[in-house]
């Protein structure tokens, strides 16, 4: 799929295209995840910022469906999943996201924001830095008022403000969420999605290469 070309102009048309398909607090929530993901692409991935602020809009367009109606969307377009989206069917709506978002949306996504909308929820073993930006931005977005979700924003912003290296502190950023993702799966006793684990590992893989220069 070609590189699409997002400008201002195609962004404030996305917006309007986006809202019916979604309750009002979560169209709130992706003009936050849009906002959040201009502020960590200015920092990491400044030539992909427009982009970043697209697939923030589609991020969530599947979000309402109940998970009946998500297992259904998927069993009726054939889109694959395990045991563990039934058991914690809050995942579904990332396959489900990319799904619509191609096929609704086919001027404003290619496989870049496509792999982003599927990967947001989970991360995945080699996510790209276009794919973590997204991913973190879902997390930290400034409406965000979950403990976790605001001492992850203070984190991340007070280490910029004072300083510290951006890429370093995207990196513990990263892993600070898949632990508290983890550790709240633990809590709960609920199911953890393979990706997550496998996010983490990689982005500790990652940052001890960088530390050490291995």
């Amino acid at each position: 799929m070609n590189d699409v070309i997002i400008t201002e102009a195609s962004l404030d048309a996305l917006r309007e295209k986006v809202r019916p398909y979604m309750k009002e607090s979560r169209y709130v929530h992706a003009l936050g995840v849009e906002s959040e993901c201009e502020a960590l692409g200015a920092l990491l991935l400044p030539d992909r910022i427009m982009k970043l602020r697209a697939a923030a809009l589609l991020h969530d367009i599947t979000k309402r469906l109940t998970p009946d109606e998500q297992k259904k969307f998927c069993d009726e377009n054939g889109i694959s999943y395990d045991k563990s989206y039934l058991m914690s069917p809050a995942l579904f709506h990332a396959k489900t996201g990319a799904y619509v978002a191609k096929r609704d949306f086919p001027e404003f996504t290619d496989g870049e924001i496509l792999s982003a909308i599927r990967y947001h929820t989970t991360g995945r073993r080699g996510m790209t830095l276009f794919e973590s930006i997204v991913y973190l931005a879902d997390y930290i977005e400034p409406n965000r008022t979950f403990d976790n979700c605001v001492s992850l924003r203070k984190f991340f912003w007070d280490g910029i403000s004072a300083g510290e290296d951006a890429e370093k502190t995207f990196r513990l950023a990263m892993i600070k969420s898949f632990d508290m993702t983890i550790s709240d799966a633990l809590s709960d006793g609920t199911v953890l999605d393979p990706d997550t684990t496998d996010a983490r590992n990689y982005y500790i893989e990652i940052n001890m290469e960088k530390t050490y220069e291995i």
